[in-house]
């Protein structure tokens, strides 16, 4: 009994530090930079902490006895079932349409109501219809919506994953996620009972650290350029967007999609803005237009 109560203690330390630091960064780029990706994540992240860390403490509360951890099971089988599992439907799609460039109002709606719907049914089969075969059908079935729209999103991150409209390189890193992700919920949801492990600490670990420095180093490396570049450089319109495109992380196939024009288009302007800014590469030319960002101005052109 020690060792288990050793293995869930650990285990819940190492992923409460995680958990801890990362939702701190989570909420400075939050509120900070303001960006709906990130305040999408922010929404997403609160909820699998909180679900990831009461049913951490449920485990350890299994393999250490206590009058403490009993009288604080019901709130904290509240914040695993409830609030943390149904935050997490709602969410994560959200979080993924935002990533591949994918919101909109109706579709979000409808995942709205069906969220509610599925929280509305749980409620009546978990105490209407308690002790009747009903209440295990509305565990499966609340099983089965998470992993519904779990699927859904991994749907969208495939099929989106090359999208111009998608945030780089957190899109490939979020689909990556799922790609292991989604094995493992089901593995939790239909296996972990009878060998006693889990591996979803595992992945709210990797992804708080993936997702997390993924977006510190889009805020440092993704923002759109000043002004002030098209004023020092003497950039078009069109060639600020292409510029635009360069810095948030695209390929010319990319920012040829995006703009509706073709790659040798942007070819042609990216030859004209290396000129303009007396820079080589795309490398270069977005540490100059950082320069910009963080105050410290890039060189003039060449005369």
């Amino acid at each position: 009994m020690a060792d288990v109560r050793a293995y869930w203690l650990g285990y819940l330390f190492v992923t409460f530090a995680v958990g801890v630091a990362c939702l701190g960064v989570a909420v400075f780029l939050a509120f900070r930079k303001r960006k709906p990706v990130s305040r999408a994540f922010l929404a997403f992240y609160a909820a699998l902490s909180l679900m990831v860390t009461a049913s951490l403490l449920l485990a350890y509360a299994d393999s250490a006895p206590g009058e403490l951890l009993a009288s604080a099971r019901p709130f904290l089988q509240y914040l695993e079932s409830i609030v943390g599992l149904y935050g997490i439907m709602l969410t994560f799609p959200l979080f993924t349409h935002r990533v591949f460039g994918v919101a909109n109002p109706f579709r979000e709606k409808v995942l709205v109501v069906i969220v509610l719907a599925t929280l509305g049914l749980q409620h009546v089969t978990e105490y209407a219809l308690a002790s009747t075969p009903w209440d295990q059908r509305g565990d499966r079935f609340e099983d089965g919506v998470l992993l519904v729209l779990m699927v859904y999103s991994f749907w969208i991150a495939y099929s989106r994953r090359g999208s111009a409209d998608a945030e780089r390189p957190l899109a490939s890193r979020v689909f990556a996620l799922l790609v292991f992700g989604i094995p493992g919920m089901l593995y939790d949801l239909f296996f972990s009972e009878s060998s006693g492990l889990f591996l979803y600490p595992l992945w709210y670990c990797v992804t708080s650290v993936v997702v997390t420095w993924t977006l510190v180093q889009s805020e440092s490396k993704s923002e759109a350029p000043s002004p002030k570049v098209s004023d020092q450089w003497g950039l078009s319109q069109r060639e600020l967007e292409i510029a635009n495109g360069v810095a948030r992380g695209l390929s010319n196939k990319e920012i040829a999609a995006a703009l509706h024009i073709s790659p040798n288009t942007v070819k042609t302007h990216l030859r004209s803005i290396f000129e303009k800014a007396s820079v080589r590469s795309r490398f270069e030319l977005i540490s100059q237009m950082s320069g910009f960002l963080s105050g410290n101005h890039p060189t003039h052109p060449k005369e």
